[in-house]
């Protein structure tokens, strides 16, 4: 089984992080065009892709119920209706609808809140210890972006353990780990 996360950039002259987990081992890559990102996720035939990035658009008002509510968790997330945000919630959509044209299953998530709830810490550095410590390789020369996709990967592959919560409304979910990984 492999899944894929991405660290998804607003704008394609911008890179964007893929990490495949497959087996025990993170392979991450920088890539910046739509094509390049859905020709290797594709390719790759995933059981499940995690794209960090908003899926939707609020109803109303300036957040999505997934928003407000991990706001009020303490995590901190930008609302899909800034100006930066609603070119990034605009590509997430296309892309993702594109995966599901092509019957891939996807989320969205938040690495950074996938990682404090997952490591206790919002230090990538740490993130990448204490992965290798459960016997999961990641490169260390890895980029934000590539270790954020490798966050992603992983709670793609929580998520399809059961091990995650869906936060918000049907259809507009944040995907978040249940809770911290269990020692090796």
């Amino acid at each position: 089984m492999n899944v894929i996360g991405i660290d998804l950039a607003g704008r394609a002259e911008n890179p964007s992080g893929l990490a495949i987990l497959a087996v025990d081992k993170f392979k991450t890559k920088l890539v910046k065009s739509d094509n390049e990102i859905i020709g290797f996720c594709l390719s790759k035939s995933p059981e499940m892709v995690a794209i960090d990035a908003p899926l939707s658009f609020p109803k109303e008002g300036g957040l999505r119920k997934a928003d407000a509510e991990l706001i009020h968790r303490g995590y901190r997330v930008l609302p899909p209706i800034l100006e930066g945000m609603k070119i990034l919630t605009k590509r997430g959509i296309k892309i993702s609808e594109r995966f599901e044209q092509k019957n891939l299953k996807v989320i969205e998530i938040h690495p950074r809140t996938s990682g404090k709830i997952l490591f206790k810490t919002d230090k990538r550095k740490s993130w990448i210890s204490k992965l290798e410590r459960r016997g999961w390789c990641v490169d260390p020369d890895a980029s934000k972006h590539e270790i954020d996709a490798a966050v992603g990967a992983l709670t793609a592959l929580l998520h399809l353990q059961h091990k995650t919560l869906k936060v918000g409304e049907r259809g507009r979910e944040i995907v978040i780990p249940r809770g911290p990984l269990k020692a090796p």
